[in-house]
Parts: structure tokens; C-alpha cells; sequence
């Protein structure tokens, strides 16, 4: 049952990157801070934001997803 949860929880997160990553909400929804969803957004126009999300999609997906890539 955990096993499904998990495949569950990260096919949602793959999602929210996909359609809402380059706004941010993806790490406020995996409860992080107001300021790095900040600052992916305004990274987005200068598309460092956008391949910040495709990495995020990526983690989320292999499930090695992190609030803070620098951590």
C-alpha cells in the first residue's frame, strides 16, 4: 500500500511541475518557503527558471525531489 501511495504522491507532484512549476507552486505544495518559490519565479524570466523546473520533474519523478537543489 505504501509502495502505491508513493508512485501516487509523485505522479502528482510530476504534475504540478509540469503545469504550475514555473510559478513556484510545486515547493510551496511540498510545504517549503514562500521565498524559493520566489525566486523560481523570477528565475523564469530569465529561463534559468525553466530548466530549474525540468530538473525538478525529473527528481519528482525518480523520487529524489528537494525543496533546495543547493542542499
Amino acid at each position: 500500500m505504501n509502495s502505491q501511495k508513493n508512485i501516487f504522491g509523485r505522479i502528482i507532484l510530476f504534475l504540478i511541475c509540469l503545469f504550475f512549476g514555473w510559478l513556484g507552486i510545486d515547493k510551496i505544495y511540498m510545504k517549503g518557503s514562500f521565498q524559493i518559490a520566489l525566486v523560481k519565479f523570477l528565475l523564469n524570466f530569465l529561463f534559468i527558471g525553466e530548466i530549474w523546473n525540468i530538473y525538478d520533474m525529473i527528481c519528482a519523478l525518480i523520487g529524489k525531489y528537494k525543496l533546495n537543489p543547493l542542499d
